[in-house]
């Protein structure tokens, strides 16, 4: 038997990768035996289930960001803005006394056409309205920070005008990454 070639077993090796993370995650339809999923605080986005036996349980306080780099596939939410719509329901489901951690969303590189208005977001190569308006307003509302990256705005060829209203420009997201945990804050990587 000859051995396979580096460029076949890279070629493969990069196949079997993107295949696995572009599955598209578990549909939000009830699944029978399995809890309910919930939407207890931000209607439609970032389902969540009650498990009442498990570990490592909400806290109150803290300090979290989402360090959002991927972009999500067409017409849908991007993955970051889901995860901290999730953790918000997270909170509201628990429903602890104290208060919930301040929340924030960074985006940048292939994550920053979610932070473009509609006509930005329809002549970038997404196309189409941006499906993650609604989105972001409703974690506005519901106090989690929403940033892009500056630096990837107009390196993408939109001017700062074309980011979405409430949505707030870093300098870059590398300040964004430095400064914020240097203030108490911790990340979750949504790449």
């Amino acid at each position: 038997m000859r051995p396979v070639p580096h460029r076949l077993r890279f070629a493969t090796l990069a196949v079997v990768c993107a295949a696995f993370f572009a599955s598209p995650c578990p549909a939000a339809e009830p699944v029978a035996g399995l809890p309910p999923l919930q939407f207890p605080q931000i209607e439609k986005y970032g389902s969540v289930v009650s498990l009442a036996d498990a570990g490592e349980r909400i806290r109150s306080g803290g300090k979290v960001y989402f360090d959002t780099t991927a972009a999500a596939p067409a017409g849908k939410p991007n993955r970051g803005l889901e995860s901290a719509a999730r953790l918000v329901n997270l909170y509201a489901l628990e429903g602890l006394a104290g208060p919930r951690p301040q929340l924030a969303v960074i985006l940048h590189f292939n994550a920053t056409t979610a932070a473009l208005n509609d006509e930005a977001h329809a002549k970038s190569s997404a196309g189409g309205s941006n499906p993650n308006r609604e989105l972001v307003e409703k974690l506005i509302t519901n106090g989690v920070e929403v940033w892009v990256c500056g630096q990837s705005v107009i390196r993408g060829g939109n001017p700062l005008a074309d980011v979405m209203p409430g949505i707030r420009i870093a300098q870059s997201a590398m300040t964004f990454n430095i400064n914020r945990p240097a203030d108490g804050w911790t990340a979750i990587g949504v790449y």
